[in-house]
């Protein structure tokens, strides 16, 4: 792993385009060696609240909703099997707290380095992306162009039957080097980072446990948003992008999951349900056209036609796999989490306790046969840094999402 990592080469165009200002602060604390992975989950999520486009993310992030994976270059050192072996721990952890009311939908790693964070969007840094999602997706198929589809499993109760469903949930790929390219919607501070979110498992929450009578509405606005919001770049527009009803009429003929059309906000109103278009497809893992150097996505072929009707679920097949869940028994999903007496991660409390300013911390390590080594006392200068740092991501935690 280490020697991917040291083939990365360092990004000759940030010279002239420095990151976000956004970025900086997150990275002040994401990147700073004293900060705690506490402090860094909260400071990503404060970033994704406010500076991500992706609604599925921002109320993620905003609820708590999302189980956040840390690799640095510490765990790195220590080589694959000791890598594979903290995210197949996590992978598990998150499905078992996704199983009841409040369950976690979203599942973020986080692979933190300054050398990823400066890296140039070549092959090299594809190469080390591909390793790090072999190491803990397993499933994937391919699409006609040659990207990559990567899915998981995500499960959830329905109180009402006590049955289990699962859900097929997608792999998204974000790098600190998309901030200010043309695939900005893909940037992420601090290195590189993947990202599972089920939007089935989040309406069948909202119904299921929360009584919203309408989730399909609700999931239609939330990814209709998502759409609408990517960034305006000024030379080639955004990258993915709404399409106008032709003549009131969407491109499939799937009936329309709004009760009142007309009261819909002006980003959504007048657009079509079914279909979106993109310069890159939202479904692919580990986009190739990120990492080939272009300057502006290729229009060559025109966009990808992108599918919405999967919202409204279905009979059968991926659409169901993706909003309403199959139903399976207690040995399947025994067999994927293992059985909840062997289970070794309780959910946290929803609101920790307060510490006192000058309080330590060891971090606890998931690995429990490797002995930590003493934590040096924080200087006063880098505690300054990431508690100023924190105020800001705090601030950006508080936002109000309107979708």
């Amino acid at each position: 792993m280490l020697k991917l990592l040291n083939r990365l080469e360092g990004d000759q165009w940030r010279t002239t385009h420095a990151f976000s200002p956004d970025i900086k602060t997150a990275c002040e604390v994401l990147l700073n060696p004293f900060a705690r992975d506490d402090e860094r989950k909260t400071a990503v999520r404060g970033w994704l609240t406010k500076n991500q486009p992706c609604v599925f993310g921002q109320v993620a992030a905003k609820s708590d909703l999302l189980f956040i994976s840390i690799v640095d270059e510490q765990l790195l050192s220590r080589g694959d099997a000791a890598v594979k072996e903290k995210l197949e721990l996590d992978r598990r952890t998150w499905k078992q707290w996704s199983l009841g009311e409040k369950g976690r939908h979203g599942f973020l790693l986080m692979v933190l380095s300054p050398k990823l964070h400066h890296a140039a969007p070549t092959r090299a840094l594809k190469d080390f992306a591909e390793r790090i999602r072999e190491l803990f997706a397993e499933e994937s198929k391919r699409d006609p162009v040659g990207n990559d589809v990567v899915y998981e499993w995500l499960y959830l109760r329905n109180p009402q039957t006590n049955q289990f469903h699962k859900f097929r949930v997608i792999l998204d790929f974000f790098a600190s080097a998309a901030d200010g390219r043309w695939w900005y919607d893909h940037r992420f501070p601090g290195g590189i980072a993947f990202t599972f979110n089920s939007l089935g498992h989040m309406a069948r929450t909202k119904e299921w446990y929360e009584k919203n009578a309408n989730p399909v509405e609700w999931a239609a606005r939330l990814a209709m948003h998502t759409i609408a919001s990517a960034f305006p770049h000024s030379v080639h527009g955004p990258a993915t992008s709404l399409l106008e009803l032709n003549n009131g009429s969407p491109q499939k003929p799937v009936a329309c999951p709004f009760r009142n059309p007309q009261s819909l906000p002006a980003k959504i109103k007048g657009k079509d349900w079914t279909t979106y278009q993109g310069y890159h497809h939202t479904d692919h893992s580990i986009r190739a056209e990120f990492f080939d150097g272009r300057e502006y996505p290729d229009r060559s072929r025109g966009p990808y036609l992108l599918d919405f009707s999967y919202i409204a679920g279905g009979a059968e097949g991926e659409n169901k796999e993706l909003m309403d869940g199959i139903v399976v028994d207690k040995a399947f999903l025994d067999a994927d989490l293992g059985p909840v007496e062997e289970w070794r991660l309780a959910k946290p409390i929803t609101k920790a306790p307060p510490k006192e300013p000058d309080d330590e911390e060891v971090p606890v390590s998931t690995d429990t046969r490797r002995e930590l080594a003493p934590v040096p006392k924080r200087p006063r200068e880098e505690d300054l840094k990431i508690r100023n740092a924190l105020s800001e991501c705090n601030e950006w935690l508080q936002t109000k999402i309107n979708f």
